[in-house]
């Protein structure tokens, strides 16, 4: 598995929405970038999604004269990795201050508010509270 300083930010993105999509080829990583408002050429996404397969983070299967990307297994631990480098350099020490400092930043609904709620309420249940 790739070292989470080797992924760079695009990288990050295009494997969030591969995870999201269980599945996708390079149009709909591009459609899916277009529609968040970022104009890239389809080459450029070619490109990114071949070094995340190099990478090890990424597995791809053909379909006829294309590829369907999916996430390979342990990109969860690179998720989990890349949080922690980030809470450790900008939050050390500080506990829940990434937690709260989301929540701050964040447009939440209430929707998610709650999917929060149940999954901190999931967390203390298995801790024995």
């Amino acid at each position: 598995m790739v070292a989470t300083a080797e992924l760079g930010p695009l990288e990050m993105r295009v494997l969030g929405l591969v995870e999201r999509r269980r599945t996708a080829t390079v149009g709909d990583v591009l459609a899916e970038l277009e529609r968040e408002g970022e104009a890239l050429a389809y080459t450029t996404v070619m490109t990114v999604l071949a070094r995340l397969h190099d990478k090890g983070v990424i597995r791809r299967r053909r379909d006829g004269r294309r590829f369907v990307y999916s996430a390979a297994r342990g990109s969860e631990l690179l998720k989990a990795r890349i949080v922690k480098r980030l809470r450790s350099s900008l939050f050390p020490g500080r506990g829940t201050a990434p937690l709260t400092a989301l929540l701050d930043a964040s447009e939440l609904s209430r929707d998610d508010l709650r999917e929060l709620r149940r999954w901190v309420d999931a967390r203390l249940k298995a801790k024995g509270e």
